[in-house]
C-alpha cells in the first residue's frame, strides 16, 4: 500500500544550546535566564493550523466522522496574500476553503469560488509526482507531488491554484471584524490516521513583499498565543463555534413544508441554508430524514448504493476525478442529533472509547446486488441480528439526548456528470416526493418495527410489514 511521504515542518520544541564545560559550570540563575521561547510569528495569525476538529473535538454542524478538518484564522489586509505549500496526501478527498467571518463560503467579485477541490490543484513546476486526483493521472499515481495555492486579491475565474482571501464586501459580524477569514483544510478518510498527514506550511506576504513563515502550532505556541490580546479574541471565537453558539444557533432543516418539519422517516433535501450554510464543503449534498427514537423500536433504511472508490487500496487512495468509472467519490450515512450544536451521536462505550452513529462507504457492509441496510436504535434496543455478519449496518440514537429528534444525513460528494439520480440534482428544499422523483432506485427505502419483530424477521421482514 501506498504511504505518506514525509514532509519537513517546523520544530516547535526548545531551542537546544550547545554548551561548553564553562558553559555548564555556570550557575544556576544564569541557566534559567536562557529559556526558548515557543516558535510563533510576529504577524497574525502567528502559527499555522490552530485547531485539527474531529467529532471527537468539536462536535458541530453535522459532522462525518470519516472528515478532519484544519483550520488558520486570519486578518486580510490590503495587498496581503497567503501562500499554501504542500505535499498531494494519501487520502480519498483533499479541499481547500476560504471562509468568511460568518463560516460562509463566497466568490470574488467575478465569480471566483471560495473553495479548490483536490483534482483542480495544479502541481508545482517540475514536481517528482503528478496531481493524483488529476483526470490524467493513472489510477495507482502515487501522493507526494508539490504544490501551492495562493489566497489573495482580485481572483478570477480560471485563475490557478487561486482562492479569493475576502468576499467582495466584507462585513462586520458581531464582534468580528469585517476582514476576519478561515483558511480550513479538508480531508476525508487519509490513509493511516489524520496525524499522518503532512500539514501544508502557510506564507504571509503583505503587501510590501515581506514574507512570513509560519510555524505549525503548537501546545506552547498555542499558549503563547492567548496571552496576545488580538489573538485571545479569535480564541474565543473558536470556542462559541464549539458550542454552537457563534455566529448564531444553527437553523434546523424544517424548511421544505410550511409550518413545520417534513413528515419523519422518508428522506428529503433541505435547503442549503439549513444543512450546508456552516463551514460548507461546496462538494456535498445531502438527503435528510427527521426521526423520533423510541426505547423498543428500530428504524430501518435499505438503500442502493452508489458506486465509489471505497474498495481501492481500502478507500484511502485518490482517484483521478471526474471519472465514468464511479458515480460518487464518497458517500457516507449519519445520525445527529437535531439540537444545537447539531452533533453526530456519539455515545460513551462503558470501558473505553465511543460509539458514533456513522458509516461511510468503504465500511458499509452491502449484498450482492449492492444495496446497503441500516438499522438505527437506542444501544438497548438492538435487536441481537443487527451485526454485520446478517448483512446489517447498525447506528446508535443518542444516549445523552434521548428525548432529542434526529436526522439522519446521507451524503452524497463529487457526483459524476452521468449520476443523474444523485442528491446534487435535487433541486434546494425539495420534499419527500420530489427527492424521491431525482434518486429513483437510490431513493432509500424506510420501515419502523420493534426490536422483536426485527430479531423475529430481521430487516427483510420489517421493510415488507404494513407501515
Amino acid at each position: 500500500m501506498k504511504r505518506l511521504p514525509l514532509l519537513l515542518t517546523p520544530v516547535l520544541a526548545a531551542t537546544l544550546v550547545a554548551a561548553s564545560p564553562a558553559v555548564q559550570a555556570a550557575p544556576a540563575s544564569v541557566e534559567s535566564a536562557v529559556k526558548a521561547k515557543p516558535a510563533i510569528a510576529d504577524v497574525f495569525p502567528y502559527c499555522s493550523w490552530w485547531v485539527e476538529t474531529t467529532p471527537e473535538t468539536m462536535n458541530v454542524a453535522f459532522p462525518d466522522t470519516s472528515a478532519t478538518y484544519w483550520t488558520t484564522p486570519y486578518l486580510a489586509l490590503p495587498g496581503m496574500s497567503i501562500e499554501v505549500a504542500g505535499t498531494f496526501p494519501e487520502t480519498r478527498f483533499l479541499a481547500f476553503t476560504a471562509y468568511n467571518n460568518a463560516g460562509g463560503v463566497y466568490e470574488s467579485e467575478t465569480g471566483a469560488p471560495s473553495q479548490i477541490t483536490d483534482f483542480d490543484i495544479v502541481p508545482a513546476p517540475n514536481t517528482p509526482q503528478p496531481n493524483p486526483w488529476a483526470a490524467t493521472s493513472s489510477p495507482d499515481t502515487p501522493a507526494g507531488g508539490t504544490f501551492t495555492v495562493t489566497l489573495r486579491e482580485g481572483v478570477d475565474p480560471g485563475d490557478v491554484n487561486a482562492l479569493p482571501i475576502l468576499p467582495p464586501d466584507p462585513q462586520p459580524q458581531g464582534k468580528a471584524p469585517a476582514n476576519l477569514g478561515f483558511l480550513v483544510m479538508r480531508v476525508y478518510l487519509p490513509e493511516g490516521s489524520a496525524q499522518d498527514v503532512a500539514l501544508p506550511k502557510l506564507t504571509v506576504v503583505d503587501a510590501q513583499g515581506k514574507r512570513t513563515a509560519l510555524p505549525a502550532c503548537s501546545g506552547k505556541g498555542m499558549a503563547a498565543i492567548g496571552k496576545i490580546s488580538k489573538a485571545a479574541k479569535f480564541l474565543g471565537i473558536l470556542k462559541q463555534i464549539k458550542a454552537g453558539t457563534w455566529p448564531a444557533p444553527q437553523p434546523s432543516p424544517c424548511t421544505t413544508e410550511p409550518g413545520g418539519c417534513p413528515p419523519e422517516n422518508s428522506f428529503f433535501r433541505a435547503s442549503a441554508a439549513t444543512t450546508n450554510s456552516f463551514f460548507p464543503n461546496d462538494a456535498n449534498a445531502y438527503a435528510s430524514m427527521l426521526f423520533t427514537p423510541t426505547p423498543g423500536n428500530v428504524v430501518v433504511i435499505k438503500m442502493l448504493a452508489p458506486t465509489s472508490p471505497w474498495n481501492v487500496e481500502g478507500g484511502t487512495t485518490p482517484v483521478p476525478w471526474p471519472t465514468n468509472d464511479y458515480q460518487l467519490r464518497y458517500w457516507s450515512v449519519c445520525n445527529n442529533v437535531y439540537a444545537a450544536p447539531y452533533p453526530v451521536v456519539a455515545n460513551p462505550k462503558p470501558k473505553k472509547g465511543t460509539t458514533y452513529g456513522c458509516v461511510a462507504d468503504n465500511a458499509a457492509v452491502r449484498d450482492d446486488e449492492g444495496y446497503v441496510t441500516i438499522a438505527i436504535s437506542p444501544p438497548k434496543s438492538r435487536p441481537s441480528n443487527a451485526t454485520a455478519a446478517n448483512g446489517v449496518n447498525w447506528l446508535p440514537t443518542s444516549v445523552s439526548k434521548p428525548k432529542d429528534m434526529e436526522m439522519v444525513a446521507l451524503r452524497n460528494m463529487l457526483a459524476s456528470q452521468g449520476f443523474t439520480n444523485a442528491i446534487q440534482n435535487v433541486p434546494s428544499g425539495s420534499e419527500a416526493a420530489a427527492t424521491a422523483a431525482v434518486m429513483g432506485d437510490y431513493y432509500p427505502e424506510v420501515a419502523v418495527c420493534t426490536t422483536l419483530e426485527f430479531e423475529r424477521g430481521g430487516a427483510a421482514g420489517c421493510l415488507s410489514a404494513p407501515q
